[in-house]
């Protein structure tokens, strides 16, 4: 009976530990998702956490390529985890990767590196506001060294650049191969700024090499003496953010012995003595809230690279386009101005002609007035057409009118209705 029991409880701690684990890194060896990897591996065995672990590169396309064989042929396996990242959801969204971190199972996010923005020490540039400043005059003098297009640098740049009032499309980002050729460029003044992870400029600015302006955390990070972006004026908050997902297709059982099994890996002296060593922010966060952060970091970069692209020129969508939108929200404005007849006008020239001059007029100066003045015109002629004779009344309602549809359509509905070149003009 002993021999029994003492078999069965080994039988349960054993099942109760991954065995024979793979961490997938998405990149080649050397980089922040490979190190993160084998440093997992590392402290999961030492810990006894887990039993031959072993780490499996798949470089290519941001993190997408390995993405998409971990889903395929991971399916179903409780053996497996895949390291992800902020980088891996700008490489979906640029690719236009068919697979996503929708199709994996969240376990954990684990570590981050916020940002920083640095000048050459002979910068005329003191302090972000100055930078901001110019770049608001001139979007297109301020060069911008950063790595892989697409990836964090890029990123945060053109949320600085939305936050500042300025089109993230006339932002002039310069994408370097790695960090050492973005420093280089930097210290040489080949760019007017540089963007990476803190600990990429750490050993310049103590040097007194470069200045560093801002800092991408919440608050002020300890050791330094550098001012948050949100202390700078500029509401923007972004981590270089790293965890690990599990594959499709896993039960309740298997998802949660994972999830057990990184939360253990966590709280150990040997993982806290890693991210101490390698100057990695813990960002603790597992399973099902983990996904949902994932999810709101997607649509945040999706959502930023729709107005990037939508800027000033129309995109290429299945969504309506801002016309026809116009079209059928003038029809419902005319009807709720009169508010008394549902009778159809009868067709005057009149009529037609000043419908024609509202679309004219929307053609022609939406893409330098906006969607807004496009849109207000438009509904003004059309209500004229009706016979509407309170024409100071229907345009200031119609502007009003204007401003709602474009707060909600591309703000919450991320439909890109042009701003106007004008403004952006007057903004740089």
């Amino acid at each position: 009976m002993r021999t029994l029991f003492l078999s069965l409880l080994l039988a349960h701690t054993l099942d109760a530990q991954p065995q024979g684990l793979t961490i997938v890194a998405p990149a080649a060896p050397g980089g922040g998702w490979d190190q993160l990897a084998r440093t997992m591996a590392r402290v999961l065995e030492g810990e006894r956490i887990a039993s031959a672990v072993q780490v499996e590169n798949i470089p290519g396309a941001a993190g997408t390529v390995g993405l998409a064989r971990f889903v395929s042929g991971r399916r179903g396996d409780p053996g497996a985890l895949l390291v992800t990242g902020l980088v891996m959801v700008g490489g979906v969204v640029q690719n236009k990767s068919p697979v996503t971190l929708r199709e994996t199972t969240p376990i954990a996010r684990l570590v981050g590196e916020y940002e920083a923005i640095a000048v050459p020490a002979s910068s005329p540039f003191r302090s972000l506001s100055d930078l901001i400043a110019e770049l608001r005059r001139s979007p297109g003098s301020i060069a911008w060294g950063g790595g892989s297009a697409g990836g964090t640098d890029q990123i945060l740049v053109d949320l600085l650049a939305q936050a500042s009032g300025i089109d993230p499309a006339r932002t002039n980002y310069v994408a370097f191969a790695g960090g050492g050729e973005a420093r280089t460029a930097l210290l040489g003044a080949q760019v007017q700024a540089g963007v990476s992870g803190l600990g990429e400029f750490a050993e310049l600015a103590r040097a007194g090499s470069v200045r560093i302006l801002a800092v991408s955390s919440a608050a002020r990070i300890s050791g330094w003496d550098v001012p948050t972006l949100r202390e700078s004026g500029i509401d923007v908050v972004l981590a270089n953010w790293r965890g690990v997902v599990a594959p499709p297709g896993l039960t309740a059982v298997q998802r949660d012995r994972l999830e057990s099994a990184v939360r253990t890996m966590q709280a150990s002296p040997a993982w806290r003595a890693e991210l101490e060593r390698r100057g990695w922010d813990p960002l603790p966060l597992g399973g099902e809230a983990f996904g949902r952060f994932a999810e709101s970091e997607m649509r945040r970069v999706q959502q930023l690279v729709a107005r990037k692209q939508g800027g000033t020129t129309p995109v290429r969508t299945t969504r309506p386009s801002p016309l026809l939108i116009a079209g059928v929200l003038a029809v419902t404005l005319l009807l709720g101005l009169r508010g008394r007849t549902t009778r159809v006008a009868r067709v005057r020239p009149a009529a037609l002609a000043w419908i024609a001059t509202g679309i004219g007029l929307n053609i022609l100066l939406s893409e330098w007035l906006g969607f807004v003045a496009g849109a207000a015109l438009l509904f003004g002629c059309t209500a004229f057409a009706f016979g509407e004779r309170r024409r100071l009344r229907v345009l200031a309602v119609s502007l009003v009118f204007s401003v709602v549809v474009f707060v909600v359509f591309r703000g919450a509905l991320s439909v890109a209705l042009p701003t106007g070149r004008l403004w952006q003009v007057r903004a740089g």
